[in-house]
């Protein structure tokens, strides 16, 4: 998986067995519920709640895994990690990389969604 790419479509379209219609039913779906994951990643950053910013990006990683995208994936990922080692300054800046992320993902889904998969 390219590391650098926004979406990893080849593997997100192999993690629904080649279904691009359900992949962007799920797309759609990653539109509307993973601002309120982040949003929920936000507050617990705001908050200086290590156990709720652990929960938060576990729960936006998820939700990203179905995505394939992997720098959005590795944020959600790192802002876990240092929830977990209570790295709170180090957190905020890659709360930062995460909403940029997460923008660059949805462009990328609603042009996919709006244009279809390339051929």
């Amino acid at each position: 998986m390219d590391k650098t790419a926004v979406l990893d479509l080849p593997e997100a379209l192999n993690l629904v067995d080649g279904d691009q219609d359900l992949f962007l039913t799920l797309a759609e779906l990653f539109l509307q519920e993973s601002p309120k994951e982040a949003a929920a990643v936000r507050a617990a950053l705001g908050r200086e709640d290590c156990d709720g910013l652990v929960a938060a990006a576990h729960k936006l990683k998820g939700s990203v895994i179905q995505m394939s995208a992997p720098r959005l994936f590795e944020c959600a990922k790192r802002l876990e990690e240092l929830g977990r080692q209570g790295e709170r300054a180090e957190a905020s800046s890659v709360g930062v990389d995460l909403d940029a992320c997460l923008a660059e993902v949805h462009g990328a889904l609603r042009e996919l969604i709006a244009k279809g998969f390339p051929s």
